[in-house]
């Protein structure tokens, strides 16, 4: 048995402490147990049996030392794992749902997901290198991409919304936030996009704001597609005009809104509106529940689709007291006619000399007289005209024209006219034969009316522009003149009973208010329909839409 000194079994002690304080300290260390147990063994010899049952609960301690360890790498091992499926988890779901994209400090682009391929429409490979700029929609005086760019510049992360637009053109909105990366010298090395579309929600939220206002005016408003037509909205006063529930609007176009409708004079009539000669047409015309008056024009719907939108407002009561004052002055009118033809038919008597040779100031007051009872005798006419066409008892049977022909007589008829007021009356143009059914008579009226307008408002010396033109269903017939023109506002009225716009000039023109409107019933009684172009000191086009004869 070796019997240890003091000494040796004090500092055995302490190295073997030291060696196991080590190992619990530095669990690493526990990867050298077998060169510890060979130590310790052979420090076991050397130091005899107290050193022996040392050596053994060191050698113990180790092994629990290592085991722990075993299960903190473990542990680690596991929540690592954990990590790396929840790290993964959390970029799929970004994926699926958000827009991303990474741009250099230029905003070029180096990386998208798939996401934002599906949403914009374009291949990877053609988005790589090419400016962010290629989504933004230029709005006012610089792009979204541009106030991005100076924030981003400063060092600071964008947020907020802008308008997109993908490779098919189609606008969506984006809620966006875009990060500012920099390296450890803070250089701007490159940028986090992430974006969700929002467009659907904000159409939402847009169209509960506008059917809640739309929905509570006295109007009907009509919204539908240019295209096909079909119904986009309708207010609470239209769905109550067509008998319809909000359950019923799927699948109705606007030609269900009335029996009858024709969808070529539909056409023809916002015509104007597609090709970008006016902003606004309008029409007067009976419905089955009564007359009505309709505005047209064209906007873009909440995911810019082009829709029609009309404003159709009842004009019963409007028409009932027309027909009061149209009565009340017919009445009149009748009255006044044939002592009216009595003065005319004295008057011309007496410039005639019938009664003598009369002195100049007499001669001055007779020529004055003279032309006062001609423009009333005028006035009367035209609402004996006017009264006649609204009870149905003016002749419009209709024979075949030639609208070329026609022209070239209209314009020897007016001449007289043109001579008064220093105009020509020219037609431009080809001459082609253009037939037509027409009356020649009523035709004739409308002619008289528009040249006798474009006479009154041309500057003297200049020349009245008459051309005829075609498309493929009708013949276009166009009177211009370079006079002040016709104001946005005038033109809304100006085929109204009793209405004269005033003139851009300020200069009065006589007239008696009524011959465009008896002009454009006319033509429509022709099955065609009448319109104007004018600008404001450039002058004024009258034209009228005729079907062509087959």
């Amino acid at each position: 048995m070796v019997t240890l000194s003091k000494k040796q079994a004090v500092s055995g002690f302490m190295g073997t402490t030291i060696l196991v304080a080590a190992a619990l300290v530095f669990p690493r260390v526990t990867g050298k147990i077998l060169q510890l147990s060979d130590f310790l063994l052979n420090f076991s010899l050397d130091f005899g049996t107290g050193a022996i049952l040392m050596s053994g609960l060191m050698m113990g301690a180790l092994v629990v030392a290592h085991r722990r360890y075993e299960k903190v790498l473990e542990l680690k091992d596991m929540l690592h794992r954990h990590q790396e499926l929840e790290i993964e988890f959390q970029h799929k779901a970004l994926n699926a749902h958000s827009i991303i994209s990474f741009t250099d400090e230029k905003g070029c682009i180096l990386e998208v997901n798939d996401k934002f391929v599906e949403t914009f429409g374009y291949p990877r490979d053609e988005l790589i290198g090419e400016s962010h700029r290629i989504i933004h929609v230029s709005e006012g005086n610089e792009s979204t991409f541009d106030v991005i760019s100076r924030s981003l510049g400063a060092r600071r992360p964008w947020q907020g919304e802008h308008v997109a637009k993908t490779r098919a053109g189609e606008r969506l909105i984006m809620r966006t936030t875009i990060m500012p990366l920099h390296d450890e010298e803070g250089l701007h090395i490159k940028n986090v996009n992430i974006r969700t579309d929002v467009t659907e929600l904000r159409k939402t939220e847009s169209s509960r704001a506008l059917s809640a206002i739309l929905d509570k005016l006295q109007d009907e408003i009509y919204i539908y597609d240019v295209e096909n037509l079909n119904i986009v909205y309708v207010n609470e006063k239209s769905m109550e005009r067509c008998g319809w529930t909000r359950q019923d609007l799927s699948g109705k176009r606007i030609l269900d809104t009335a029996k009858g409708f024709k969808e070529r004079l539909f056409r023809a009539h916002v015509e104007p509106l597609v090709k970008g000669e006016k902003d606004v047409v309008s029409i007067s015309t009976e419905h089955e529940k009564g007359p009505v008056e309709i505005i047209t024009r064209i906007c873009h719907w909440l995911d810019d689709l082009p829709v029609f939108v009309s404003v159709l407002r009842d004009i019963t009561e409007r028409k009932k007291l027309e027909a009061i004052k149209m009565e009340t002055v017919s009445m009149v009118s009748h009255e006044l006619r044939t002592p009216l033809t009595s003065i005319k038919g004295a008057l011309r008597l007496l410039q005639s000399g019938v009664a003598g040779d009369l002195s100049k100031d007499v001669a001055s007051i007779i020529d004055i007289a003279s032309r006062n009872s001609d423009r009333l005798l005028l006035v009367v006419n035209d609402i004996l005209d006017l009264e006649k066409i609204q009870a149905g008892k003016m002749d419009f049977s209709l024979s075949s024209v030639d609208l070329s022909s026609f022209l070239s007589e209209a314009v020897d008829c007016n001449k007289g006219y043109g001579d008064q007021h220093r105009v020509t009356f020219e037609i431009a143009g080809p001459q082609r034969p253009a037939w037509i059914k027409g009356n020649p008579d009523r035709l004739m009226q409308v002619m008289s009316n528009l040249f006798s307008n474009a006479a009154k408002f041309s500057p003297e010396g200049e020349a009245v522009v008459i051309e005829l033109s075609e498309t493929d269903k009708s013949y276009r017939v166009s009177v211009t003149d370079k006079g002040p023109g016709i104001s946005e506002d005038a033109q809304k009225t100006i085929f109204d009973s009793f209405t004269q716009a005033a003139p851009s000039d300020g200069l009065k023109r006589n007239g008696t208010g009524l011959g465009l409107t008896i002009t454009k019933k006319i033509i429509e009684h022709h099955s065609g329909r009448i319109d104007l172009i004018s600008s404001v000191g450039k002058g004024t086009t009258f034209y009228f839409d005729l079907p062509k004869l087959h």
